[in-house]
């Protein structure tokens, strides 16, 4: 902090240029998508996926189809006889790269390059996922993005993995914040259970717990039943797998709760 003073009062700056790294359009794989590329350029749709095979229908310019005045049922009806080509001979494998007098169309392992020279649209399904992909491509002079990249999509616990990304502590505190506000953590799973117990005047009740990849965080309501004013230690509480507890409050009158905070490992950790 005070070499920063001293720089800010020498008013000698310095300019540390980071190189940015454009990473492309994520799109979650659904089975119909529309995608707009930019005319005379270069764009790139990648999947996650190996692309076994593709069926492509003709790419119409803008003027043709404006001409055409081509109406949403006869849409229709082309991706119709699209997906019917395929039922009868099964996935259309074309050979690539594919050249018209309109668009250029280049196929990788898991990509295509597009490079239209005019306004226009044409569907492509691709085939390697569990269901075929429907691909509606439009060639705009104004409007596109020239890198697409679809992106499977996340279980439950790959999010929760994520919310845990961060060091053991934060990951604790992050935790009992999440319990004391009543909250749920990306990722996470709230459950409830009924399960209690007395123990020496005192009646513990589950409340909720919030279950992640690695850690299960829990609230507890705790009663006070049949003792006088107490105190209450976090250590009573500990148990082997338990990372961390806290109480609401450590002081507990006769007849009244507290709630209890516990985070502990969901297996495979000690």
């Amino acid at each position: 902090m005070l070499s920063l003073l001293k720089l800010l009062a020498s008013r000698k700056f310095f300019i540390l240029f980071i190189p940015i790294f454009v990473m492309g359009k994520e799109l979650p794989i659904t089975q119909e998508v529309e995608i707009v590329v930019p005319v005379g350029e270069f764009s790139v749709i990648e999947f996650p996926f190996k692309i076994s095979a593709k069926n492509i229908t003709s790419f119409m310019v803008k003027q043709k189809v404006v001409e055409g005045k081509e109406s949403n049922q006869e849409k229709k009806e082309a991706v119709s006889d699209l997906l019917a080509e395929k039922n009868k001979q099964g996935p259309v494998q074309k050979e690539m790269p594919m050249k018209t007098k309109n668009i250029s169309i280049i196929q990788n392992v898991n990509s295509f390059t597009f490079f239209p020279k005019q306004e226009g649209v044409m569907k492509m399904v691709v085939w390697g996922y569990d269901h075929p992909i429907l691909l509606t491509i439009k060639a705009d002079k104004k409007n596109g993005f020239g890198h697409y990249q679809f992106i499977l999509p996340q279980s439950k616990s790959e999010f929760a993995a994520k919310t845990e990304q961060g060091s053991h502590e934060e990951t604790i505190n992050m935790l009992m914040v999440h319990l004391f506000n009543q909250t749920l953590p990306k990722g996470y799973k709230s459950s409830s259970k009924d399960v209690s117990f007395e123990s020496n005047g005192f009646l513990i009740r589950s409340n909720r717990e919030l279950i992640g990849k690695k850690y299960l965080a829990e609230e507890w309501i705790l009663t006070n039943k049949d003792n006088d004013d107490t105190i209450i230690h976090e250590e009573s509480f500990y148990e082997k797998g338990i990372f961390a507890i806290s109480l609401e409050d450590n002081f507990i009158k006769n007849s009244e709760s507290i709630r209890v905070f516990v985070v502990r490992t969901n297996g495979g950790m000690e």
